[in-house]
């Protein structure tokens, strides 16, 4: 390749990368986002919703909770399966999987998910 080649290229490559990214943050800014009153003590018609892929759930909470997902319906409705206890500060924003599916998601802190109801099952799909 001559010199004047490599510098055409090197600009068509730059180009390219600009619309990536410039799709990219469409892609983001078009995310349907859901908030969550992420609390001990949910009722249990917060425990359940259905979101399109690529949204964004924003777990709203100050303290003492964590955001865990577990692998079954089992597990989410006896609250096992998990072993992160830690908690951390709120909130979270949890990308929602690509995959449509339904995603179970419980606070492993203490007996919040089994005696404070905190947990949400994740439908991604056609809603």
């Amino acid at each position: 390749l001559s010199e004047g080649n490599t510098v055409h290229i090197s600009v068509i490559m730059k180009c390219f990368a600009t619309i990536v990214s410039a799709v990219a943050c469409l892609c983001l800014v078009q995310a349907d986002t859901v908030d969550v009153d992420w609390k001990y003590g949910m009722e249990d018609a917060d425990t359940a919703v259905c979101v399109p892929p690529g949204s964004i759930i924003n777990f709203q909470w100050e303290t003492n909770h964590n955001v865990v997902e577990v692998a079954t319906m089992e597990d989410f409705d006896a609250c096992t399966g998990f072993t992160d206890t830690t908690a951390y500060e709120g909130p979270l924003a949890w990308p929602v999987p690509e995959a449509e599916g339904t995603y179970y998601i419980v606070c492993g802190v203490r007996t919040h998910c089994a005696d404070g109801n905190q947990r949400i099952a994740v439908t991604v799909g056609a809603c």
